[in-house]
């Protein structure tokens, strides 16, 4: 009898992953409708780098400003701040996660593509590197999702557009 100790390699779920980013991209319009005509609509990027848009709550504060709109994308710094965990973590920004997002209009998807470290995410990474999860890209892109669905299905008590 032999046992086989080969581990089998981590492959991404294409299918989960499509499905979050449509999902976030849904909600991302349900929270911010204004945010996403208003960026739809822009003739340049100058127009429209300056401003940051808010939605907060007693749980969380989520911000989003753009940092470059093409043709059928834009590119933006979506942060979430948890307003809870804030007084209660004594290490400094572990209750804030800054990622960078695109947004694909034709496709009506929203994905992360950086996070809080330098560089692009990787779709999977090799369970060797003990620095980050093997799934860490999707995993950002379900707590995304679940941050917007916290501050729709809670009431919002704060939506602006803050200039500067």
């Amino acid at each position: 009898m032999s046992f086989s100790t080969k581990k089998t390699q981590y492959r991404p779920d294409l299918d989960e992953f499509i499905t979050q980013c449509e999902l976030n991209y849904a909600l991302i319009q349900r929270l911010l409708p204004d945010w996403l005509s208003f960026v739809l609509g822009a003739s340049s990027n100058d127009a429209i780098k300056d401003i940051e848009w808010v939605a907060q709550n007693e749980l969380l504060r989520l911000s989003l400003k753009v940092i470059d709109i093409a043709t059928y994308t834009t590119t933006a710094k979506l942060s979430i701040r948890s307003n809870v965990l804030k007084d209660k973590l004594a290490s400094g920004n572990a209750h804030q996660l800054d990622v960078i997002v695109r947004l694909y209009h034709d496709a009506r998807m929203m994905e992360v593509m950086e996070g809080s470290g330098p560089g692009a995410l990787k779709a999977a990474y090799p369970s060797t590197d003990n620095e980050r999860a093997v799934d860490e890209k999707q995993q950002i892109n379900r707590f995304i999702g679940e941050s917007l669905k916290v501050c729709i299905y809670s009431k919002v008590e704060q939506l602006e557009k803050n200039n500067g």
